[in-house]
């Protein structure tokens, strides 16, 4: 029995949704809509079908005019991805280093002894100092980074740190119609699904999931995405709408996980987060984060239970009000300081009329005549 790939997804923060919570996805909505599908992209319709040849279109011109995107230069992408290490990877350094591990290598100059070595990693992350203007930071940081650590030239991290051309060339590459590789974008709508059985994906703010090329996704949030495009317009690139950066990022995990599926879940995770804030710097996390405040929705069986509910504690109250036997002791006093109409009249109480007697008259009686 061949057993399914860990799903790598799309969060915010260290904290990584449990492949029990992706699961909700299958279980809670097994017939999913196949949003896109590249083995047959010409029939592929609607808004999302639309976006992935529009997502197409612009990594191809990344590929062919970089500049025109944005200006980058291999500091911008160095401080790009030490912030995205420091929100997302653990905070403890051997958590840091492992992670640096998997995406690259350190080069230390020959003879450096092992403490030597640890000196200069904890320099890379060490805190900001009392004179130290706060807004360089980050780049007098990854600056001691780039110094001793080094990504492969050719892989995608290498690519959006230093060369974000190539960065359009490979997604384009996978992206082209006449690639008939298999891909899937999957949306799940949970229709008429418990708002309490898909709490758990909302509490994780787990937006969405790569796994064996398929790509899910909750529909719903393209509004929200929409919503922030009017903040998100003139940050990162301006050409570039925050629903086709977090699709981006997802079919970059889809291609990470196709040339280096030994990655972990969270390695490929930090490099597609450089990816998306290179697009966008950090306003898909922000629509994001508040697209979760309202989802998930209630369902047309919680709505009714809620209004059932609320009909009988409304019913229960009025029937402890008037559960009491007989009015107030002080109803008549209540009474007495209830304002008067100076302009009514007094009601006057009806005199009895006597009736006079009738009297009546006697009819004499008929004397019978004898025969």
């Amino acid at each position: 029995m061949t057993l399914r790939r860990p799903g790598r997804p799309w969060y915010p923060g260290r904290t990584e949704p449990d492949e029990e919570i992706i699961a909700l996805f299958d279980s809670a909505d097994p017939s999913p809509q196949i949003l896109y599908d590249q083995a047959d992209a010409a029939a592929s319709t609607g808004k999302y079908a639309d976006a992935m040849r529009g997502i197409y279109d612009k990594m191809d011109s990344l590929k062919r005019s970089p500049d025109a995107f944005r200006s980058w230069t291999e500091e911008d992408g160095l401080v790009t991805f030490y912030d995205t290490l420091l929100d997302l990877a653990p905070s403890d350094m051997r958590g840091r280093v492992q992670i640096l591990q998997q995406l690259g290598e350190f080069k230390f100059r020959a003879g450096t002894t092992g403490d030597d070595k640890k000196k200069q990693i904890a320099a890379v992350f060490a805190p900001q100092g009392e004179d130290e203007d706060p807004h360089i930071v980050s780049s007098s940081r990854a600056r001691r980074l780039g110094a001793l650590w080094t990504p492969p030239a050719e892989s995608l991290l290498g690519h959006i740190i230093a060369r974000p051309a190539q960065v359009g060339r490979v997604l384009s590459d996978r992206l082209n119609p006449a690639n008939t590789e298999p891909f899937r974008l999957i949306g799940h709508e949970f229709k008429e699904v418990r708002s309490t059985v898909l709490q758990p994906i909302a509490e994780a703010r787990l937006a969405a999931f790569e796994r064996a090329g398929e790509i899910h996704i909750i529909p719903a949030m393209d509004a929200k995405l929409d919503q922030w495009n009017a903040d998100a317009g003139s940050v990162g690139v301006e050409s570039i709408s925050l629903l086709e950066a977090f699709l981006l990022h997802e079919f970059a995990e889809l291609v990470l996980d196709e040339a280096q599926p030994d990655l972990t879940p969270l390695a490929s995770h930090i490099v597609a987060t450089s990816l998306e804030r290179y697009l966008k710097e950090t306003m898909v996390t922000v629509a994001v984060e508040d697209f979760f405040l309202d989802w998930p929705p209630l369902s047309t069986a919680e709505e009714e239970e809620r209004a059932e509910k609320l009909l009988a504690e409304e019913l229960a109250e009025a029937e402890a009000m008037f559960a009491e036997e007989g009015p107030p002791d002080d109803l008549d006093d209540d009474l007495d300081d209830l304002p008067m109409d100076p302009t009514a009249k007094t009601p006057l109480k009806k005199k009895k009329v006597a009736k006079k007697k009738v009297a009546k008259k006697k009819v004499p009686k008929k004397k019978k005549r004898k025969p």
